[in-house]
């Protein structure tokens, strides 16, 4: 990823939310309510004193001591007193970033040794280092997200008191400086938007380099027994090199904004004295008032050029996001949980299911049942993200990893190959589609029709019972890591059910499925029962 794309947003946003409306929401507020109320105490105290300081100024430039001395005296009480408030500013969010880290490492700890998904992880080549991304990622993360936020919210308050101190001075500079915060934050992102994919890269070949001086460590004795110590070395020197190579190329990147940004910094607060010389000189305005408008450019430049000065912190952030965010979105591949769910029909007049929590385990199929309008095919169409009304987490595995049977499948238009292999199946041999048909009992199936390549009206061809079994050979086709079946058997005969689960087991596929109490209990682990009005009950299928 190389830039703030939507899948950054996604990312950030399923990283950052479960904390702030987790059990630890109430301690999580309450101490970013606490430092930026010891902030805004903060600002609103700055806002006074550059009234202050301006009077100061002004009795140092007209040699009237005993003013100047008063003033003097306030600034450095002001000083004194801010000092103990900004170290415990500092303490609070330092906590709050404490807290919330140990929060989500135990969030990604839990779900990492679950249903032996780290197993998977540490051979899927495309997440590298997953437990740096625990160790190191986590606390980057954390440490940068209340930083950040605690620093714009400051800033928007900044930037509100201060634009009323310039105002007041000269309306002309406020829209100079909006001018100048603009073109540098626009500028600056042009000029470093390589540095996020660069970072990114920096991250992953650091902690390759780690990993492999780990290994040496570790296999110490083997390596000295095989004599093997050459080839070490040359790999260690291979993994260094490029970790040096693309260092340099961050730090020339690096180089290039901060020509930029140094020109900006150094000539910005002078664009005050440039712009309220003339009144000066006429005799129209105060010395202390340029002094006071160039504190408060500074201070609001400060406040709103986040992206120029955080630019670089911000291109690392974004790797850090991409890293954590696939970690997480491979830890839950294979993973199917309901977390305090409640769904309501859509004009919330009534609750169908009300704070239900369930994980389902590896290899294990559950079973939902219930009276008719219970509410079970809402909770698959919830899963599916097709139900809206109602609140609660679900984690399942992406669409394309998912497949839904309803009752009546989809019968499209084409033929009997391309029904077969529909959404996503591809190019299959015909052995292969042959093989399928007899599994699902309809080997006969391309004889009666004209061969695979024939088309016909396959609704009215094909009976309903016909047209499930035609939907569980696309299952085997596809091969989703979840099935979830609405009543998927209904139009079959015991015998014909029981041959097509046991083909779904027999291919590993993992399935929910929606149906009678009495004949599917035997295919499921576990029944979950949909008593109404938001009651459920959850059982194991033998009970």
């Amino acid at each position: 990823m190389n830039r703030f794309d939507r899948l950054f947003w996604r990312r950030l946003w399923s990283l950052t939310r479960p904390y702030w409306v987790s059990d630890q929401k109430f301690a999580a507020f309450g101490l970013l309510a606490l430092t930026l109320l010891l902030s805004g105490s903060i600002l609103a105290a700055s806002v006074v004193f550059s009234y202050v300081a301006r009077d100061m100024m002004t009795a140092l430039a007209d040699r009237n001591a005993g003013p100047f001395i008063y003033n003097m005296a306030l600034v450095i009480a002001y000083n004194v007193v801010s000092a103990p408030v900004v170290a415990l500013a500092g303490y609070v969010t330092g906590k709050l970033m404490l807290n919330w880290r140990q929060w989500l490492t135990e969030e990604f700890l839990d779900d990492s040794l679950r249903d032996r998904a780290f197993y998977r992880i540490s051979a899927d080549a495309r997440i590298d280092n997953p437990d740096q991304r625990i160790s190191e990622d986590l606390n980057t993360f954390t440490a940068f997200a209340v930083s950040f936020v605690v620093q714009v919210l400051q800033g928007l308050a900044t930037g509100v008191s201060f634009v009323v101190v310039l105002w007041l001075i000269s309306p002309m500079l406020v829209l100079v400086l909006a001018a100048c915060v603009g073109g540098g934050s626009l500028l600056t992102i042009v000029i470093g938007r390589p540095l996020i994919g660069i970072n990114f890269a920096q991250r992953r070949l650091e902690a390759d380099f780690r990993y492999a001086l780990v290994g040496l460590r570790n296999n110490a004795e083997a390596i000295a027994f095989f004599g093997g110590e050459p080839r070490e070395h040359r790999a260690l020197l291979q993994r260094l090199y490029a970790v040096m190579a693309n260092f340099n190329l961050l730090i020339v990147w690096q180089r290039n904004v901060a020509f930029f940004t140094y020109a900006y910094d150094f000539l910005l607060p002078l664009v005050p004295y440039l712009s309220l010389a003339p009144s000066f000189f006429a005799g129209t305005i105060e010395f202390g008032k340029i002094t006071q408008a160039s504190a408060a450019f500074i201070t609001l430049r400060t406040s709103l050029s986040l992206v120029i000065d955080q630019f670089n912190s911000l291109s690392s952030f974004a790797a850090v996001v991409e890293r954590l965010g696939a970690y997480s979105e491979a830890v839950e591949a294979g993973r199917l949980s309901m977390q305090q769910l409640t769904l309501n029909t859509p004009d919330d007049r009534r609750t169908l299911v009300r704070d239900l929590s369930l994980d389902i385990e590896d290899g294990e199929a559950l079973l939902i049942v219930g009276d008719s309008g219970a509410g079970k095919t809402s909770l698959l169409r919830a899963i599916a993200g097709l139900w809206r009304s109602g609140r609660g987490r679900i984690v399942r595995p992406p669409l394309a990893q998912v497949m839904f049977l309803p009752q009546r499948p989809y019968m499209m238009l084409g033929s009997l190959r391309e029904q077969l292999c529909y959404p996503h199946a591809g190019d299959v041999s015909g052995e292969r589609l042959a093989e399928v048909l007899r599994l699902v009992h309809l080997e006969s199936l391309p004889e009666r029709i004209g061969g695979l390549d024939a088309e016909v009206r396959w609704e009215d061809f094909l009976s309903l019972g016909e047209q499930q079994q035609i939907a569980f050979a696309r299952l085997l086709l596809n091969r989703p890591a979840y099935a979830f079946l609405d009543e998927a058997t209904s139009a079959l005969d015991p015998g014909k059910e029981r041959a097509l689960y046991d083909c779904l087991e027999s291919a590993r596929i993992r399935i929910v499925s929606v149906g009678d109490r009495l004949r599917l209990p035997r295919y499921h682990h576990r029944v979950l029962e949909l008593l109404g009005d938001g009651r459920w009950r959850l059982g194991s299928a033998g009970s």
